[in-house]
């Protein structure tokens, strides 16, 4: 079983990476970076065209490696899978996919991000499936500068600080970058904190397990 992995920044390998040695060790991961990306979506505000040209670059390199399945893990690119899906057999899983489908279990949802672009990705996904819900969200840029200036602590205190601000207020908190998963574990929440490289391992297995037959 071989899956792609489509990244934007560099903090994302680690995470999935561990989730799958955890969760999927027989699974073989190659990896496909492009970290000029999300500086062009920030920028943009939005997925444009030579983004999605871009970005379409990756999944054709991935696709010609004879993989089962493409995961992205960035979520500010996850509207990208609707557009592109029609030209790829294989199948195209947002970042935060199941991560999300586990947070609808709940009607209050916390969503916390480093992007300034994610909450309105994440948010449109949620309510297209519950149009219910009620959403809070946080987003704190300057916490992937420090990731990118390589500032872990100062990076990780601003994510547990937001994490404290939203505790209380919702019944779950979703964290919205793979890059500050391991931040669940430096911190006592009275909700669930909810993260993508564990559940996402998890989905992509069973779906590789499943075109096995």
């Amino acid at each position: 079983m071989k899956l792609a992995l489509i990244h934007a920044m560099t903090a994302s390998v680690t995470p999935i990476e561990e989730a799958f040695r955890e969760v999927a060790p027989e699974v073989t991961l190659l990896h496909f970076m492009d970290t000029g990306l999300l500086p062009m979506v920030q920028e943009q505000g939005k997925l444009t065209v030579p983004i999605i040209q871009r970005f379409s670059k990756l999944l054709q390199m991935a696709t010609e490696s004879k993989v089962d399945a493409i995961q992205l893990t960035c979520s500010a690119f996850n509207d990208v899978t609707k557009i592109l899906q029609p030209l790829h057999e294989e199948k195209l899983f947002r970042s935060d996919e199941a991560m999300l489908d586990e947070a609808l279990a709940y009607q209050k949802i916390g969503l916390i991000s480093t992007v300034k672009e994610t909450p309105v990705v994440l948010k449109n996904y949620l309510v297209e499936k519950n149009p219910h819900l009620q959403i809070e969200s946080i987003v704190n840029s300057d916490a992937v500068r420090l990731l990118f200036e390589g500032r872990m602590e100062e990076h990780d205190a601003l994510i547990r600080e937001m994490i404290v601000e939203l505790d209380g207020k919702v019944e779950a908190i979703v964290l919205s970058q793979y890059s500050m998963a391991h931040v669940a574990k430096q911190i006592q929440s009275s909700v669930p904190i909810l993260t993508g490289p564990m559940t996402t391992a998890r989905r992509c297995l069973d779906h590789l397990q499943n075109l096995k037959g």
